[in-house]
């Protein structure tokens, strides 16, 4: 598999194709014609890596930080990642921040 290089926020973050197309905002652009190599999302890149990571590997470490979780969970809903919107909400019901790791 051949790396992908996709802007978020004017940070470039490398993946393959195939993961890239598990975010369903991502994959809506691509059905819309726009190839992967040149899009630019204009997102928060510091929070992007989370969604990344828990389209990777089907999981997500909750961040410490409250701020982060809130900013997670608000670009979980934008790329459209309704497991992970889910597992953020049941998270922030049982604790106030500090470490979770989900799987599903």
């Amino acid at each position: 598999m051949n790396p992908v290089n996709v802007n978020i926020g004017g940070k470039l973050f490398s993946t393959t194709e195939e993961t890239l197309l598990k975010i369903p905002k991502i994959l809506s652009y691509v059905k819309d014609g726009i190839p992967i190599e040149t899009l630019f999302i204009d997102r928060d890149p510091e929070v992007f890596k989370y969604i990344l990571n828990f389209v990777r590997d089907n999981r997500v470490i909750m961040p410490d930080d409250n701020l982060i979780t809130a900013l997670l969970y608000q670009e979980a809903k934008f790329y459209e990642l309704d497991a992970l919107v889910t597992l953020i909400a049941k998270n922030r019901q049982k604790n106030a921040g500090g470490y979770c790791d989900f799987k599903l």
